[in-house]
């Protein structure tokens, strides 16, 4: 049935596709510039309503908040995506109203942070609402930050749910295998579509899956009291620290953390192998996104074999971060030279 459904939205989504490629409307080329590092073709935007017709799949009463806000959030994305909502100011205002009313209607909350203080704060609910939102908030926008390479967003989280599904069949964590299942499913169905040029993930798509997969772990947590809260972050470690550390290195050269630039890690990656290889700009897209995402692989395969270790995942995300912080100032540098030498 779940295949009969999925192939049911895929055609729907093509037909989508046929007919915003013919009135010019939802498509890639909106002026940002690092949509050129992907594609110089016109590619719709529709990734994020190929995943919420997937969501749909799962419609009841359980669900059904979650359907809702998923909605909101996909509505936002492609007000972002048709530049109706310019401001990023304004966007991130909207972000937080929409999560933190989300958090509080279905008070959700992480109730063992495994850190003492910060424990003793998050006790009173509305530092915990405030604190939970914060958290998603960084990945939606994290999962933003890194959609710039064909599956490097949605591989990376299809990544994520590989692992999730691989400790739930190994009964290490208890879970829905056939809700994960489905789920894996329409994520490679995604990741097919996002390889061969016929739908981008736009900021409707990252936002969806920043939103979705911040929910899905933490339930996953409280579901799960015995694995260590580090590995849930260990988990989303790439999209929140490509986060925080572009707002840093904005707000060091005085520029607004708003506005997008080609700094971003995966585009100095992107820019060093074009460069470098001589590749063209597909070879080099796509060649920049498995190296990512199979390096995030190995570290989440070594982090799933110590989940309940919370000194083997703080180390683990120490590392993460030395190594993208080494890696990025090398790739910076490398491409500062080759640009003052034009």
């Amino acid at each position: 049935m779940m295949f009969i459904y999925l192939s049911i939205s895929l055609i729907l989504i093509l037909l989508i596709n046929k007919y915003l490629l013919k009135k010019n409307f939802l498509i890639s080329d909106t002026g940002d510039k690092h949509q050129k590092l992907a594609s110089n073709s016109k590619i719709p935007l529709t990734g994020g309503i190929f995943l919420f017709l997937g969501y749909l799949y799962f419609l009841n009463d359980k669900v059904l908040s979650f359907i809702l806000f998923s909605l909101i959030v996909l509505i936002l994305g492609i007000f972002s995506d048709l530049k109706f909502l310019k401001s990023a100011i304004i966007r991130f205002l909207l972000q937080i109203f929409l999560v933190l009313s989300f958090i509080i209607f279905n008070d959700v909350q992480i109730l063992d942070t495994r850190i003492f203080l910060l424990d003793k704060i998050l006790s009173n609910s509305i530092a915990n609402y405030l604190f939970v939102s914060f958290c998603i908030l960084i990945v939606i926008n994290g999962s933003n930050f890194i959609d710039g390479m064909n599956t490097l967003a949605i591989g990376y989280y299809f990544l994520i749910g590989i692992v999730i599904m691989y400790l739930g069949l190994d009964q290490s964590i208890v879970l829905n295998e056939l809700s994960i299942i489905y789920f894996i499913i329409l994520l490679s169905f995604t990741f097919i579509l996002n390889l061969t040029n016929q739908i981008y993930l736009g900021d409707s798509g990252s936002y969806l899956l920043g939103f979705t997969f911040s929910i899905f772990l933490i339930n996953i947590y409280n579901l799960n009291a015995n694995i260590s809260p580090f590995f849930i972050v260990l988990l989303l470690w790439y999209p929140c620290y490509e986060n925080l550390f572009s707002i840093i290195r904005k707000n060091i050269i005085k520029k607004s953390p708003m506005d997008p630039d080609r700094n971003h890690f995966h585009q100095l990656i992107f820019f060093f192998i074009k460069k470098k290889h001589k590749l063209n700009t597909f070879l080099a897209n796509i060649l920049t996104a498995q190296i990512i995402n199979i390096y995030n692989i190995c570290i989440f395969v070594l982090s799933s074999n110590f989940i309940t270790k919370s000194q083997i995942q703080v180390m683990l995300i120490i590392f993460n971060v030395a190594v993208y912080t080494v890696i990025y100032f090398k790739l910076y540098f490398f491409k500062y030279r080759i640009d003052s030498s034009f």
